[in-house]
């Protein structure tokens, strides 16, 4: 598909384009590694998914919780140490004693997973040590064969198994080097991520030479797709999309260049 992508960019006159890349499934696998609390590893995950800011969240979680007494105290004290399941049960119970289905517009899944949440962050905060292994996790980029021999380092370090993520992106890497990909040109970052929570692994967005917000064409692996649509089991799906007006707009810019 990046191969694909590519011949599209060269198809209107674009020959040197940017090339971003990164890998969902390697930032869940070092959550799933680093044993974290389901609560945490869902907030992170949906962080990074959305592009919401993941160091200052991540910073927050790093703080230890206020003492102060809330207004649920008995529902938080019985969901210590419960998984989402066992929150689900509780808050349903709950709620079908009270009468209702949801409040404030919440479903009664939206409540048991807040509540949830609130009751781990009582138990204390994120580790260092796990914020530690995150950040530099999150540091890595630049030339896709430097960064698994990064990631290798931290998995050895932080002693924690990431190897079947790592031997896939390397695999991958040497795939895209024999599909004719110059990955000299290819820039991996492992909090590169498309902003939308259906991918499931790799991503990559083509840019024109300078131009830093806005894709020419972008895609990867989302076989979360489906299931979001209502599929009853996940579906492998990769693709792209393409920005038409952007490509054409760059391409005529990059033949007045060549004219010149």
């Amino acid at each position: 598909m990046l191969a694909l992508a590519l011949e599209a960019t060269t198809a209107f006159g674009l020959k040197d384009v940017e090339i971003r890349t990164g890998d969902v499934a390697l930032f869940n696998a070092l959550i799933d590694a680093l044993e974290l609390y389901p609560v945490w590893r869902r907030r992170l995950i949906k962080d990074f998914n959305r592009k919401v800011s993941l160091t200052d969240d991540i910073e927050q979680l790093t703080l230890s919780t206020a003492p102060g007494r809330n207004e649920y105290e008995g529902v938080l004290a019985a969901l210590a140490g419960s998984d989402r399941k066992a929150a689900l049960a509780l808050v349903t119970d709950l709620m079908s004693i009270a009468g209702t289905t949801n409040v404030g517009g919440r479903t009664v899944a939206e409540i048991a997973d807040r509540f949830l949440e609130q009751s781990t962050l009582k138990a204390g905060a994120l580790p260092r040590d796990a914020v530690a292994t995150i950040k530099r996790f999150l540091s890595i980029s630049g030339d896709p064969d430097d960064a698994v021999a990064q990631l290798r380092a931290l998995a050895s370090d932080a002693k924690l198994n990431l190897t079947a993520a790592i031997d896939q992106l390397e695999s991958r890497v040497g795939f895209m080097a024999a599909r004719g990909i110059d990955i000299r040109k290819a820039r991996f970052s492992t909090a590169f991520g498309r902003g939308l929570d259906y991918y499931t692994g790799f991503e990559f967005e083509l840019h024109a030479k300078g131009n830093g917000s806005e894709p020419l064409v972008a895609g990867g692996r989302y076989d979360g797709l489906m299931s979001q649509l209502g599929s009853a089991n996940p579906i492998p799906a990769v693709g792209f999309s393409v920005w038409i007006e952007a490509m054409t707009r760059h391409g005529k810019a990059a033949g007045r260049g060549a004219t010149q």
